[in-house]
């Protein structure tokens, strides 16, 4: 019968599903809000923990520094039709997959069965990767898809910061056969998350008595989580009412920002249909000049309001992680 793995971290794990593709022995699979073990095979080796964001956050020193920040916004109407903010990560991997740069993506979906529950994909097409856009409120275990990555494939990761992290901790790891296939890390801010069923039986249903299958879109601006409704209706309610269904691992998380991706991309800082853009690596520079190239975004400097903004979040989020731990 499988279970929580609560040798790994328990009730502080982010869920980002690291652990599911290091383990040689495939003991761990994708549960409801936690990796689940499948098989009684452990052989205590040790490779989920070295994996694991959460029991690695000392790994982490120093913010690596930011090469350039932008607004952008989509050039591409279809992309603009269901975007979150200015559509750029979208729009991002559309452009790479049609350079050849990569030949798919591991991004988040939805459910065809559950409302709103967010599930990992490895996109290989121009239509997964439209189906994949938007933000989604509760966690996707996307690191768990790395399993099926072959050395053949070239892949776009996108991530919430634990998954960013978990993907370095990979790569200090030197395992190989999940490092090389992935050309570009594309990171999402992110403040906080909810579990799967916190989100719609918590969230949604008990505390803004809102159905879940009339949700069209979910959104955070301005502190506030704001919910669309099929009617049209708009449904918002202030982020710090909602503490008590945040998940335990982003009150311990510092990063706000993916720190350690190529590319991070968010909405803070920049105004209402732009997102703002932190270009961290060399990497992160040539695969946005290639999309800049391709005339598939506009782009524009953040202003320095942004910057200080987003200084100002991620100090915040910092100083709640050492008062979570």
């Amino acid at each position: 019968m499988s279970q929580v793995a609560p040798q790994i971290v328990g009730e502080k794990c982010s869920f980002c599903g690291a652990c599911i593709s290091v383990c040689p022995l495939k003991c761990l699979e994708i549960g409801e809000d936690y990796p689940v073990i499948i098989s009684d095979r452990c052989t205590n080796c040790g490779l989920c923990s070295r994996a694991c964001p959460i029991i690695n956050m000392d790994f982490f020193k120093e913010e690596p520094p930011v090469q350039a920040y932008y607004s952008a916004r989509t050039k591409l109407p279809e992309v603009a039709e269901k975007a979150q903010d200015g559509g750029v990560v979208t729009t991002i991997l559309l452009a790479l997959l049609e350079e050849g740069y990569i030949n798919s993506a591991i991004v988040t979906s939805l459910s065809d069965s559950e409302p709103l529950k967010p599930v990992p994909i490895l996109a290989r097409t121009r239509e997964d990767i439209l189906k994949s856009s938007g933000s989604k409120y509760s966690s996707s275990p996307n690191l768990a898809i790395l399993s099926k990555v072959t050395r053949k494939d070239a892949v776009g990761l996108v991530g919430v910061p634990c998954q960013i992290r978990a993907m370095k901790l990979i790569e200090n790891m030197k395992l190989r056969k999940l490092v090389d296939p992935i050309k570009v890390k594309i990171g999402l801010f992110c403040m906080e998350n909810y579990k799967y069923k916190d989100y719609i039986d918590g969230v949604l249903t008990s505390f803004l008595k809102v159905k879940p299958y009339e949700v069209t879109k979910a959104n955070i601006k301005a502190g506030k989580l704001i919910i669309y409704l099929k009617s049209g209706e708009i449904v918002k309610t202030p982020v710090y009412a909602l503490k008590n269904y945040v998940r335990t691992s982003c009150k311990l998380c510092p990063d706000l920002t993916a720190e350690f991706a190529d590319i991070s991309v968010g909405g803070i800082g920049s105004e209402r249909g732009w997102s703002t853009v932190l270009i961290r690596t060399d990497r992160g520079k040539e695969v946005f000049d290639i999309v800049v190239k391709k005339g598939y975004l506009e782009v524009k400097p953040l202003s320095e309001k942004g910057k200080k903004l987003i200084a100002k979040l991620s100090s915040l989020k910092k100083e709640n992680a050492k008062e979570g731990t």
